[in-house]
């Protein structure tokens, strides 16, 4: 299932504006286009949530904590996170509102988790 209706539910809650439905939609389109895998609730609702939280909390000025540096350490030893890296620039690139730097360190927890879950699944051929 698509996030037409989660999206729908956050703008209406004043979570997410209009702009942020665009940001998140282009990390979807991204997915799809690059890697050939789809985004779904099912598998990527941890993500979209984060995405639309961090938007939210952009918006309103809401600080949220460091990813701690051991948890960072071992997310930088892992096979996949030079790859994580660069998806993570592309989203960057795709969207126009900019994620802050601690934002974005939790968005690459999330792209390295996606990629693992793709991966198991036999869904990931990058």
């Amino acid at each position: 299932m698509d996030f037409t209706e989660r999206l729908e539910l956050y703008r209406e809650g004043g979570m997410i504006n209009d702009s942020d439905i665009e940001d998140i939609n282009a990390v979807i389109d991204l997915f799809k286009n690059e890697y050939g895998v789809t985004l779904e609730e099912e598998n990527a609702g941890t993500f979209i949530a984060h995405l639309c939280a961090a938007y939210g909390r952009l918006t309103s000025g809401e600080d949220v904590d460091v990813i701690p540096e051991e948890v960072m350490d071992e997310l930088q030893s892992l096979d996949s996170y030079d790859l994580s890296k660069q998806i993570l620039e592309k989203v960057m690139k795709a969207t126009k509102n900019p994620l802050n730097e601690v934002e974005q360190g939790y968005a690459l927890l999330h792209i390295n988790n996606l990629i693992a879950q793709f991966k198991e699944a036999g869904e990931w051929h990058v």
